[in-house]
């Protein structure tokens, strides 16, 4: 009899604890973690709709290679297309929000303490354009040395197609897979307060220095000082406002 057992996280992560008496229970499975889809697989699913390969880069832009949101997108702009109403960008963000809200929700709520405290120095290193001056108040010191010390758990967060690497000859940087997933984690941290950050203080000393959080404190500080004038969130899919402008 063969047995087929899915799950969000790795099971040896959510099963019961190893005892050193006994064989590990997973010795039983073979892992296969199912990835993202290939750029040929996206093209195929999309391929029911009239697409340019600037609208297909646009869709990846907000859905990454995710089938979830990949399915969502398609779906909710097959019907705009359909419509005989007119329809706008910032209609088309506002329904994809609303149908994968619970999806970007589940991430967040999955990831430990800590793949939460990583994913949002991601968000913030990123950040730093989106708001008015920050040249002199926005400083998070060299993060680039937690990320080189974090790199199972990055590899981890790849694996799950949460984030994308960007590797150069000179060095490799973290980005979303989807923007909106960028958008989402921002959201988290505008909307938390002082007892939550002091919450993730403990975390936060695991992957850096005292000297290094107090600027990551600061960041926050100023993200929550400027909350109104972090660019709205069609503002994070420039690709594909540009093209759904000329297509609605």
């Amino acid at each position: 009899m063969s047995m087929i057992v899915t799950s969000l996280r790795r099971l040896d992560e959510i099963g019961p604890t190893l005892t050193p008496e006994k064989s590990p229970w997973f010795n039983h499975y073979f892992f296969l973690p199912l990835e993202r889809f290939t750029e040929q697989e996206v093209i195929n699913i999309l391929s029911g709709l009239p697409m340019t390969p600037e609208l297909r880069d646009g869709i990846q832009e907000v859905a990454g290679s995710n089938p979830t949101l990949l399915q969502n997108a398609g779906f909710i702009l097959y019907n705009k297309l359909q419509s005989q109403k007119p329809s706008d960008v910032e209609t088309f963000t506002k329904d994809f929000l609303t149908a994968t809200r619970h999806f970007f929700q589940k991430i967040w709520q999955l990831s430990t303490e800590e793949e939460q405290a990583i994913l949002i120095l991601i968000a913030l290193s990123r950040l730093k354009g989106r708001l008015p001056e920050t040249k002199k108040r926005y400083d998070l010191g060299n993060i680039d040395i937690i990320f080189s010390q974090k790199e199972q758990k990055l590899n981890d967060l790849e694996e799950r197609g949460i984030i994308i690497f960007n590797k150069t000859e000179k060095k490799t940087t973290y980005s979303f897979a989807s923007s909106l997933m960028e958008w989402w984690v921002i959201q988290e941290i505008k909307n938390s307060n002082d007892e939550e950050l002091e919450k993730r203080k403990k975390i936060f000393l695991n992957l850096m220095s005292k000297k290094q959080l107090e600027r990551v404190k600061k960041v926050i500080g100023f993200l929550w000082e400027n909350r109104d004038d972090v660019a709205p969130v069609i503002k994070w899919i420039p690709r594909l406002v540009n093209v759904l402008q000329a297509v609605f």
